[in-house]
């Protein structure tokens, strides 16, 4: 279990240190376009690409992080009106086929991003696999943060409830 949570712990904060980088680039892009646009008149051919990348990156990442801290969207009335020794099998069940997705996006994500790796994207002339590099990067967090999840809900002790929010 320590194998996990180190493993998750790592994978989170290289996720978090790259939600939070692509999302202040991508600001920056944008401010300085609005600048360079309205106050030189003059208007920068990159930015608009380069900031829609990093959006591409941060929503990523930001997508493996709420999964961590169990914030993701999610319908739980079918799981709330089934009776309590049901609830528990049918969580399992979305987590497997939860897993079972996000392999897939691993799998094929990588496949992408070997078939586009010599597209070239326009502006900023960079090789297209790395915007869509994004997908299973973002997906082997998920995986893990799954696993880590439906460990924390078999093993954890009920009483202790401050993993999480880790």
């Amino acid at each position: 279990m320590k194998f996990i949570d180190t493993l998750t712990n790592i994978t989170v904060a290289c996720a978090k240190w790259c939600g939070v980088s692509t999302a202040v680039v991508m600001t920056v892009m944008i401010f300085l376009q609005v600048i360079y646009r309205y106050v030189l008149g003059e208007s920068l051919s990159f930015s608009e690409e380069l900031a829609r990348y990093m959006f591409i990156w941060s929503v990523a990442m930001g997508s493996a992080l709420a999964l961590r801290t169990r914030s993701h969207i999610g319908v739980e009335i079918l799981v709330e009106r089934l009776p309590a020794s049901m609830a528990k099998p049918a969580k399992l069940l979305a987590c497997a086929i939860s897993l079972v997705f996000y392999g897939m996006l691993i799998w094929y994500g990588f496949e992408m991003v070997g078939e586009t790796m010599d597209q070239e994207s326009a502006a900023l002339e960079l090789p297209m696999g790395y915007v869509y590099l994004a997908v299973p990067l973002s997906a082997i967090v998920l995986f893990i943060c799954e696993i880590k999840n439906v460990l924390d809900d078999l093993f954890v002790a009920k009483g202790n409830e401050s993993v999480k929010g880790a």
